[in-house]
């Protein structure tokens, strides 16, 4: 049976995130291993980083789509952490898609971009190649871009204050758009770098985001080029300590229920929807289990506004009109809408068929 979008987003409000993806699943599964059979050509490289992203990934909390991430990890040409090729062999994986003869149709980076010789990977004709020359060659090359972490997407640990090796994010550095590739840079398909920011981000945001792509639809994005269906809100709006905000009740120490905006939570500057879609197989995050945010998926992060981790932010938004007892599952409702949404218009290739006729009738 096929739902239509009034339909299935009704259900998704019903039924909560988790169900949208087990409904989803199987598309998703499709996409990667399309990928895996040698389809799509995907290269993972990672510049300035510890690997987090991609551990993020490898722990992945929907057990249904553990296939799926195994036969991406297949997939992926090359991949520092998990490739099988080494030495030359590796190296030319990266020269035939960096000048073209092998077709590259998804280039992820983790971590951000050293200037010059602070980071090498391989050597061509005995001279060490700069990760900086690797990751502008193959960007040119790629169908798609993807930033995945907030360190490839705006410069991020490495990039913090004072800098020293000059490090950016693909393209912005911090709350400036240029970065490494140039603020007007477009991949071969006509779209900018796609931003997936967190340190690191959810398993969740980077799966989805990448079957969007490998399918050739880009997920709709926000002026810091991040997927609005999982930063289109901030995490104060979302937290389940808001009515307390609300009642201008605040937590003195950690320990306290009150809301933690005054021992540094940095929630209300931070777009991400970590407290509805929750982390470790959907039990917890930051603000739930007390720590209060730490602003990681914020461009800024670890500069200020995000620091000290510790200390309240100077600007608070006033109370925003949203009811004091919409926390919890309600929250968590609303999210699984978005994602509902978003997987919908991404994944039901039959949905993308419909008359302009009976996209207006669902839309009324």
């Amino acid at each position: 049976m096929t739902l239509t979008r009034r339909e299935f987003l009704k259900t998704a409000a019903a039924l909560g995130a988790a169900t949208v993806w087990s409904l989803h699943a199987a598309d998703i599964a499709r996409v990667f291993s399309a990928a895996a059979a040698g389809e799509v050509h995907t290269i993972w490289f990672q510049g300035a980083s510890d690997s987090g992203c991609s551990i993020s990934l490898l722990q992945g909390a929907r057990p249904d789509l553990i296939d799926a991430i195994t036969d991406f990890k297949l997939s992926v040409d090359f991949h520092p952490n998990l490739m099988i090729p080494e030495g030359d062999a590796a190296i030319n994986v990266l020269r035939d898609a960096a000048d073209g003869t092998q077709p590259l149709d998804l280039f992820v980076l983790e971590g951000s971009v050293p200037a010059g010789n602070f980071g090498t990977v391989g050597e061509i004709d005995g001279k060490p190649v700069p990760m900086e020359t690797w990751i502008k060659q193959l960007a040119s090359q790629a169908k798609y871009v993807v930033a995945v972490g907030t360190c490839a997407a705006y410069g991020g640990t490495p990039g913090a204050f004072p800098n020293p090796t000059n490090a950016k994010g693909l393209q912005f550095y911090k709350y400036e758009k240029g970065g490494a590739l140039g603020a007007d840079f477009r991949s071969r398909a006509g779209v900018p770098v796609i931003n997936v920011p967190g340190c690191p981000p959810h398993p969740d945001w980077i799966t989805l985001t990448l079957a969007d792509v490998l399918q050739g639809f880009p997920p709709h994005l926000d002026s810091y080029q991040r997927p609005t269906a999982f930063f289109g809100r901030v995490v104060h709006d979302q937290c389940p300590r808001l009515g307390y905000f609300q009642q201008n009740q605040f937590a003195s120490k950690f320990g306290d229920l009150q809301c933690l905006w005054k021992l540094g939570c940095k929630g209300p500057i931070t777009y991400a929807n970590c407290p509805a879609i929750k982390w470790n197989r959907g039990i917890n995050s930051c603000t739930w289990f007390g720590s209060g945010c730490r602003g990681c998926a914020d461009p800024s992060f670890p500069d200020s506004p995000t620091s000290p981790f510790f200390k309240e932010i100077e600007a608070v938004p006033a109370p925003l009109g949203i009811d004091v007892n919409m926390v919890g599952e309600t929250i968590a409702a609303a999210t699984a809408i978005g994602i509902g949404a978003h997987a919908l218009r991404r994944f039901a290739r039959k949905g993308r068929q419909k008359t302009t006729t009976e996209t207006a009738k669902e839309g009324a």
